[in-house]
């Protein structure tokens, strides 16, 4: 097509052609549309001059043309469009399509081929069902994954990973895949077993009205055969591919999260130091997968877990109090919320020495004090302001409106600072590790390895 395109542009001739015929009474009449062009696919044929009427009878002539050759072409116009439509739509035409194919109308040929919708109902009804299945696909699995936590359950892993980073003996690219994938599974299946008991008590408040047991979309029976498959494949993935130090650490994750912690939560305010020894326990198994956990760092790492859990959990906990204790749950932000705020606090103040003993014990140079104390500093003073706002709270009189909405606020405000805090501590950790930066001006060029050994005696072979 492009060539007849080239050789027979899209011209109107009549005004060439009239342009000679100025004192005649011949013109051309050219029969096209933007259906039918003949230029588009065929070589141009000559068409007839006819004679038009003189011009006391140019009016009528005129008028009859209108009626009739506009009448026509709009005709065929709307015949083609509505053969290229579903019957449904044909039927809401207000245009007879019977008596317009009844007109004697000249065949055009139409430059491009247009296959009608009707003609493409197998295709459309493959792709329908393809759809369902993925919509039935996604259905099934959305339940499962929902059942394993995914926020939680990605902070766990990265929590491993950044301790297996920082530790100071050989990291392995296998060895890391079978952590992570390890301890992922492990984690999902102390969450699911979570959710399996929890269901009648979940039901009551808005946070986990949604979860999949509560709803129905899995059974508590169904849930605990996940939990099964998942720990079983977790443990024996981190035995396999790990130690087996790392894989009874996560076995004993899942039984301290989804039983111990899991039950406590209905009968002390014990069980929040509990709940955060579980959350300790990750930085430990990345660490025990390439080093010895002898050795403090790995302490000090699982410390700094256990630590910010406090002032995470206890500033989320106290937006939703009432929630907890409308749902049986025994928690401190309920029971006593000045207890909670000071829990907060002095578990915030607690980051600076562990960050210390990081440095002190040869994991991180001394440079990581003055990034840690920022982010700990920063922490800190937002545990302060929700402490000394619930302590003017509930000093002899009943807390006022104002002091609750500003206690509030104070919390959501430590909630989000622990949010952004763990994750820059432990990357300032994995950026200061001790040789971190040797190893790269070394590798550089810019340094001699001489200055590897002395920096490496404390830290070991990487």
């Amino acid at each position: 097509m492009s060539h007849k395109l080239l050789a027979f542009p899209r011209l109107n001739y009549i005004s060439n052609f009239n342009f000679f015929y100025k004192n005649t009474t011949k013109n051309l009449i050219l029969d096209q549309n933007f259906i039918g062009n003949l230029y588009l696919t065929s070589t141009p044929t000559c068409r007839k001059l006819v004679t038009i009427p003189s011009n006391r009878n140019i009016m009528t002539t005129s008028s009859n043309l209108k009626e009739s050759d506009s009448g026509s072409i709009l005709e065929n116009v709307a015949t083609k469009v509505l053969n290229c439509q579903e019957p449904e739509a044909k039927s809401s035409q207000k245009i007879d399509t019977d008596k317009v194919s009844s007109n004697k109308v000249e065949s055009t040929h139409i430059p491009f081929k247009v296959v009608p919708k009707e003609l493409n109902k197998s295709s459309s009804a493959t792709a329908t069902s393809s759809s369902k299945t993925k919509t039935n696909l996604r259905s099934i699995i959305q339940p499962y994954v929902k059942l394993t936590k995914p926020n939680l359950t990605i902070l766990v892993t990265l929590s491993s990973i950044c301790s297996y980073a920082i530790s100071p003996y050989t990291v392995s690219l296998p060895e890391l895949l079978f952590l992570t994938m390890g301890t992922a599974l492990c984690s999902g299946a102390a969450n699911a077993i979570n959710m399996g008991r929890e269901p009648e008590f979940d039901k009551k408040m808005p946070r986990t009205v949604g979860r999949p047991v509560v709803r129905g979309l899995i059974s508590p029976k169904q849930a605990y055969q996940f939990a099964g498959i998942t720990g079983s494949l977790g443990c024996t993935m981190l035995f396999l591919g790990v130690n087996p130090t790392v894989s009874f650490l996560g076995f004993l994750n899942i039984v301290l999260y989804s039983w111990i912690y899991t039950s406590l939560k209905r009968k002390s305010i014990i069980n929040t130091w509990v709940g955060a020894i579980v959350g300790a326990i990750p930085p430990l198994m990345g660490w025990a997968a390439s080093s010895p956990l002898d050795h403090p760092g790995a302490w000090c790492l699982a410390g700094l877990l256990y630590a910010w859990q406090f002032p995470h959990f206890n500033a989320l906990s106290h937006n939703i109090a009432d929630q907890y204790k409308g749902a049986g749950y025994v928690m401190t932000a309920a029971e006593n919320p000045k207890l909670n705020a000071r829990v907060a606090l002095r578990y915030s103040l607690l980051m600076f020495p562990l960050c210390f003993g990081l440095s002190y014990f040869g994991i991180t140079d001394w440079v990581f004090q003055f990034d840690s104390a920022i982010a700990n500093s920063w922490l800190t003073y937002l545990a302060y302001k929700f402490w000394m706002q619930i302590k003017q709270n509930y000093t002899g009189q009943k807390p006022t409106a104002n002091g609750i909405a500003m206690a509030n606020i104070h919390a959501k405000k430590l909630f989000w600072g622990s949010v952004w805090h763990l994750p820059a501590v432990l990357i300032l950790a994995m950026l200061h590790k001790k040789g971190q930066w040797d190893r790269l001006l070394i590798y550089s060029g810019l340094k001699s390895h001489d200055h590897k050994s002395q920096s490496s005696n404390n830290i070991g072979l990487i």
